[in-house]
């Protein structure tokens, strides 16, 4: 089974485009648990206990378990191991280097973690993540247009497309009439160009990408430039502010999926340092679950009755 067949199956059986990060924080998670590895283990399995359900698939963020060292690693096999077959696994390393050195990269992602898919950067070229594309029946999730505030620092700068029109289009008859609608079509903006790239990279149905929600109309335009058979991984919904119902109708498809909404914090956390923090954090997660699939619904009637 593939990436995206897994992954589509996950979300169909569950009613789910919910992804749950699991980014534990030691100081964060219930006390009771205790304050060691064993704790955050103990965490890690009831939020997947609470939520398998509910979720089309879970993205651990490396940097949470790297921090904690060589321990760190462990607890993140573990918690690999624990998630359901069914249920899809995205690592969130954002790797992206030189090609042999990407290919262990790689092969610690899917061979010895045992992900599904793994988030990279595509900014070093393509064959800083052709390892991971080569892995056929895994998923790779392409860094287009980030959610964090700098982001625009790159990713939304113009560039010069490598075959821009000729210099006929300045001409009186020409369709360009303007060096406004020249400079137009000369150009784009980096994210979009990523996104162009994707036909390139995709001969194995196996690439992704990453568009956060705190940039909607960004996100619309990427839908728009990729199809609508390309998953979507989408953070920035919760903590960071993005919209949740325009997130889904900008980045799903025509049938309303392949939109992956992800939440870490405003799920795992909202049990706080409660007794019964599983029941919080489930009830949290049948919330934003709620909430995406009602958008979808709304999205498939619109598109309905145009």
């Amino acid at each position: 089974m593939t990436f995206k067949e897994k992954l589509i199956g996950a979300a169909r059986k569950n009613n789910s485009w919910l992804c749950v990060g699991l980014d534990p924080d030691l100081s964060q998670i219930p006390e009771h648990l205790g304050h060691d590895i064993d704790a955050i283990l103990k965490f890690n399995r009831a939020v997947i206990e609470a939520t398998c359900d509910l979720v089309c698939a879970y993205k651990p963020n490396g940097a949470f378990y790297e921090s904690l060292g060589s321990q760190g690693w462990e607890l993140l096999i573990e918690t690999a191991k624990s998630i359901p077959e069914n249920i899809p696994l995205i690592l969130d390393f954002k790797r992206g280097d030189i090609g042999n050195t990407a290919k262990m990269y790689a092969r610690s992602a899917f061979e010895i973690i045992g992900a599904d898919a793994v988030t990279v950067s595509p900014y070093m070229g393509t064959d800083s993540f052709q390892p991971f594309l080569d892995y056929v029946d895994k998923g790779v999730f392409v860094l287009c247009l980030t959610s964090n505030p700098s982001a625009f620092e790159l990713q939304k700068k113009i560039v010069l497309l490598e075959n821009p029109p000729s210099a006929e289009w300045m001409t009186p008859q020409a369709k360009a009439r303007t060096f406004a609608e020249f400079f137009g079509a000369s150009t784009t903006d980096l994210y979009l160009l990523v996104a162009s790239l994707v036909p390139e990279w995709n001969k194995n149905d196996n690439v992704g990408l990453v568009v956060g929600a705190t940039v909607v109309s960004e996100l619309e335009a990427v839908r728009k430039k990729v199809g609508g058979e390309i998953p979507i991984l989408i953070p920035g919904v919760g903590a960071q502010g993005g919209d949740l119902e325009r997130s889904v109708d900008a980045g799903s498809n025509g049938r309303a999926e392949l939109a992956i909404i992800n939440i870490a914090r405003g799920v795992i956390y909202a049990g706080g340092q409660e007794k019964n923090f599983r029941q919080k954090i489930r009830a949290a997660a049948e919330n934003y679950r709620a909430q995406i699939m009602d958008a979808a619904t709304r999205k498939i009637k619109y598109s309905a009755g145009r």
